[in-house]
């Protein structure tokens, strides 16, 4: 078995995933204008409908074994503990993502006849993402319960990146339609997962072990909770995406939608995304090793300073947002500003409140924790329903806002009191004032003409 390498500090994770988020996103920056001008707005459709299909799907055959991998790893055990581990919560929770895969293959072949003539092409490319799309997800999960962050920041990097050259080589030379970025982003998929199969060969060479039936059981109790909680946040931020073209019947109406919510998942990895990736690795050894009041403390330190930044990017959201998304799309992409700048936001201040509540899954209480996300995902498609009738894409964002408000009030409050943390109600204030104060002073004098 290969040396374990030395921990890294909080702070080392954090530059490490913010440098790797910070180039993914860029590659966002870049790819965004392209696609915004060389794909329409029913393109934009076709690709965000199908890709929250494909997320949908991948949730279920991960079983959630990828958030098993994360809280069952076990960080002192021995070689055999870490062969019989391999065996348990990687190796059998796939070949079982296999069958149900096999499934899916089976009713795509059984009903296909009922799709239009241009789509069939599309699902075949989701059906072939799929199983590379789960492995490389629990692979990756592996590496990050090993806090192996120096990898990761490469990795992700290198993907993105050669996604993203793929893709518009086959946009501008290939094929100018959502079915050509799906064939590229399948290529790039292609490579990455014959890696991570060789990464994950090389850290664990011995023979496999009898599966541990108590182990398997303890680790499908936690990790199918987390799969119905996995499909309840897929469901909660791309399931707008299905209702508008039930609803509205129109693709155009998807890509506008999915144009601004592209661009504001964009600031999320940001934001959200780089302070949990580096957050919960550490968050869950603390745990483990020195108890709740070491993770009350790490929560401390990292949100009271946090809380600034949100205040800070929420400013700039409200007074340049729009002009943003105008100049990296254009401005026959207008019509999505609002979504983006709705949203955006809405995922700032949730990144605030993600790390907050952060304790149910400590204690490994995965079925609450499913609760209270089938409950703001059942307000959210509630609430999509009257608000897209009446108000469009529009109403769309404001169903995210709303329900992203009432999921972080409910998982706060059920987060267990020692593992609760939030910054003190005058830095609150403050912090909702700075981005009101800066959109009011800047109409005051007329900065918007």
């Amino acid at each position: 078995m290969p040396a374990v390498p030395a921990r890294s500090g909080i702070a080392t994770h954090y530059r490490r995933y913010l440098s790797s988020n910070v180039l993914v996103v860029a590659a966002g920056f870049v790819s965004f204008p392209v696609m915004a001008r060389l794909l329409d707005n029913h393109q934009f459709g076709l690709l965000g409908y199908y890709e929250a299909w494909l997320l949908l799907v991948a949730g279920v055959l991960k079983l959630g074994a990828q958030h098993t991998i994360l809280r069952f790893y076990p960080h002192q055990a021995t070689p055999t503990q870490l062969r019989a581990f391999r065996t348990d919560q990687v190796l059998l929770p796939f070949a079982l993502s296999l069958l149900l895969w096999l499934c899916c293959v089976a009713a795509a072949l059984a009903f296909g006849d009922r799709l239009a003539a241009a789509e069939r092409p599309i699902v075949l490319l989701l059906l072939l993402t799929l199983p590379l799309l789960v492995w490389c997800s629990l692979v990756e999960a592996v590496l990050y319960a090993l806090e192996r962050s120096d990898i990761s920041l490469w990795l992700k990097t290198s993907w993105r990146w050669s996604e993203l050259a793929l893709v518009l080589l086959t946009l501008v030379y290939i094929e100018r339609a959502a079915v050509g970025v799906l064939a590229a982003k399948l290529a790039i998929l292609v490579l990455v997962a014959v890696w991570l199969t060789s990464w994950f060969w090389r850290w664990q060479r011995a023979p496999l072990e009898t599966p541990d039936r108590i182990q398997v059981l303890a680790g499908l109790s936690f990790g199918l909770p987390m799969m119905f909680n996995e499909l309840s946040s897929v469901m909660f931020g791309f399931a707008d995406r299905i209702m508008l073209r039930g609803l509205t019947d129109s693709l155009e109406q998807v890509g506008i939608y999915t144009i601004g919510y592209g661009l504001a998942m964009a600031i999320g990895m940001l934001l959200g995304v780089t302070l949990n990736q580096a957050f919960t690795p550490t968050a869950v050894r603390r745990y483990e090793t020195e108890g709740a009041g070491a993770v009350r403390e790490l929560k401390r330190v990292m949100l009271d300073v946090w809380i600034w930044v949100v205040a800070i990017v929420s400013a700039l959201l409200l007074t340049v947002g729009p002009d943003l998304l105008i100049v990296l799309a254009g401005p026959a992409k207008a019509a999505s500003a609002p979504i983006f700048v709705i949203v955006a936001i809405t995922l700032a201040w949730y990144s605030l409140f993600e790390i907050s509540q952060y304790g149910l899954l400590l204690q490994r209480r995965a079925s609450r924790y499913l609760l209270i996300t089938l409950f703001a995902t059942a307000f959210n498609l509630a609430l999509n329903l009257p608000l897209i009738l009446h108000f469009g894409v529009v109403g769309a964002a404001g169903a995210t806002a709303a329900s992203y408000a009432l999921l972080a009030w409910l998982q706060y409050r059920q987060c267990p009191t020692e593992l609760r943390y939030l910054p003190s109600l005058r830095r609150f204030a403050l912090a909702l004032g700075l981005p009101l104060l800066a959109l009011g002073g800047l109409r005051a004098v007329d900065h918007f003409g």
